[in-house]
């Protein structure tokens, strides 16, 4: 019998996939064929700047890193099977392009708003699915 392997899968796979390191994300845009711009995410219908759409667009990965605008400490699951308490923040993207995203560590006490953020892999009990999880660009580099 021959073992297989199955190739991880992100929850979201129009926003980002698995870097070449294995942990780290890239995020997935659009480059808009009339501006050249980039629109996030890669499947928006339109560049969020001059409107264009996006039926053509080139799809570009780029690293997965921002910088923490606000956060907030949440203790009631905002979807099913959300581990409580967790923190939730704005993070800015791109130039023009803020998300909000659950921040990967165990309280706040380390983070400040600027700080420089990574978006890693969070990977579910099963392994093999993935989502997004922010941490502390320095806490990546371990």
């Amino acid at each position: 019998m021959t073992a297989t392997h199955a190739e991880p899968r992100p929850r979201h796979p129009t926003l980002y996939r698995l870097a070449a390191n294995g942990r780290s994300l890239e995020f997935l845009y659009a480059r808009c064929p009339g501006c050249q711009r980039l629109t996030f995410p890669a499947n928006a219908p339109g560049c969020m700047h001059c409107g264009a759409p996006l039926d053509e667009a080139e799809q570009v990965g780029l690293p997965g890193e921002g910088t923490l605008m606000e956060y907030v400490t949440l203790h009631v699951a905002l979807v099913p099977g959300m581990p409580v308490p967790a923190i939730a923040g704005d993070v800015r993207i791109a130039e023009g392009v803020v998300e909000q995203g659950v921040i990967g560590v165990a309280d706040e006490s380390g983070l400040r708003p600027g700080m420089a953020l990574t978006a890693i892999a969070a990977f579910d009990d099963d392994g093999l699915t993935y989502r997004c999880a922010f941490v502390p660009a320095e806490e990546n580099r371990q």
